[in-house]
């Protein structure tokens, strides 16, 4: 028997887009574990159903129907109205891939279930919350016992950055990388002191005119943790001379990933050239080959 094509759209515009019943028994479940968590939230990009803001977590609790699961096959259901019930479940599957995209590019763990899955085995998919939250605990955890300190700055001059290409230096780390300009603080300096002196003393020049940005924890289990305060230089003066740690350059900004460039850098490269209300925090984490394996901002 045809379907009334009237009661069809009735029968769709009634279901719920969110406090849905599969996002309800996870909710639940986290709830009775004593996980704190908020819920549509518009704080994250694609209101996830749950959020874990400091973690940068986010839940996904998704229908088969409305976002498309084996939507090839399903959509051979459709005889009424079918073109447009079709064309909007595609919207809703490129939606969620913007969605998962823009997400991880901000630093977030993206975390969707099928609604299958959770009426299958609500404990499976509430072990995979709390597993990526512990994890993402434990890296911050690492960065309150970081002690040892760097600067890093990128001093700008006609779209260009000057870069250092790290080839003199015995036994450095950055060889065969290129990076901004800093080092360690000495003593009781502080950071400010640090990075202008840093800068004076690898290429000869004066800050002038600077700006901070933010602060960048590394984590890396072969290695103590780093945490590094990021500048741009925008006005200087003094002439350049020779670095004793690698080959100084003046390098286009749009070129720079073409570079031999470690990959958390280029997470926050772009973030110089936006205007800030406060610093913000970056934790970046490298495996044991120096591959990014994890990056957590809070902006």
């Amino acid at each position: 028997m045809k379907r009334d094509p009237q009661t069809i759209h009735k029968t769709m515009a009634a279901i719920k887009g969110k406090n849905t019943g599969l996002e309800l028994s996870l909710r639940k479940e986290l709830t009775r574990r004593g996980i704190h968590y908020q819920i549509n939230s518009k704080r994250a990009f694609g209101h996830p159903n749950i959020l874990f803001q400091k973690e940068k977590v986010a839940v996904f609790c998704d229908s088969e129907f409305w976002h498309g699961y084996n939507f090839d096959e399903a959509s051979a259901i459709f005889h009424s109205n079918r073109p447009f019930w079709v064309e909007k479940i595609k919207r809703n599957i490129a939606r969620d891939k913007l969605v998962n995209q823009t997400l991880a590019e901000q630093g977030y763990k993206v975390l969707r279930f099928w609604g299958k899955e959770l009426e299958g085995d609500i404990l499976s998919c509430a072990d995979k919350v709390e597993e990526a939250l512990n994890y993402r605990r434990q890296v911050l955890e690492k960065c309150q016992a970081i002690t040892v300190k760097t600067t890093l700055a990128y001093i700008e001059k006609d779209g260009c950055y000057l870069m250092i290409f790290r080839n003199k230096k015995k036994n450095d780390e950055n060889e065969g990388k290129w990076i901004g300009v800093g080092g360690h603080l000495e003593g009781k300096e502080s950071y400010i002191h640090a990075f202008k002196r840093e800068i004076q003393e690898e290429t000869g020049l004066d800050v002038e005119e600077y700006s901070y940005f933010g602060k960048i924890d590394f984590i890396n289990q072969d290695h103590p943790g780093e945490r590094m305060f990021l500048f741009k230089v925008t006005s200087f003066s003094g002439e350049l001379i020779p670095c004793n740690e690698g080959e100084l350059a003046w390098i286009e900004k749009e070129k720079l990933n073409e570079l031999p460039m470690w990959e958390g850098d280029k997470r926050f490269l772009p973030l110089l050239d936006q205007e800030r209300k406060k610093p913000f925090h970056m934790v970046v984490k490298y495996d044991k080959e120096g591959n990014l394996e994890d990056f957590i901002p809070d902006f």
